[in-house]
């Protein structure tokens, strides 16, 4: 039951978006109020000029690949460090099949 709500909701959040993605697209996105406080393009959030794109450009680029490289650093990390364990299991229990026993005098 618990599941089927979450569900309900998630479908229920995403037929609220895509109506309001459809009023924007309907009304020429006048549907948000959007002061315009300057007519320089330089200067305005909503006009993107070709220097600012490319700087999003740039900066997404650069999170993606650091992001990739930490993900690759831990993969190596939790790599080593499993073999180890799994080297180390694999050593214990081979001494505690190979050591003989001991005569009871």
């Amino acid at each position: 039951m618990r599941a089927f709500i979450t569900v309900v909701v998630v479908l229920l959040i995403l037929i609220i978006g895509g109506g309001l993605t459809s009023m924007l697209i309907g009304n020429n996105g006048e549907v948000l109020p959007i002061l315009t406080t300057t007519s320089v393009p330089d200067a305005s959030p909503t006009v993107v000029l070709p220097w600012k794109a490319e700087q999003v450009f740039l900066l997404v680029g650069f999170i993606l690949f650091n992001l990739i490289g930490i993900a690759a650093t831990l993969a190596l990390i939790f790599f080593l460090v499993d073999r180890g364990l799994r080297r180390n299991r694999a050593s214990a229990a081979a001494a505690v099949t190979t050591t003989p026993a001991r005569a009871e005098e």
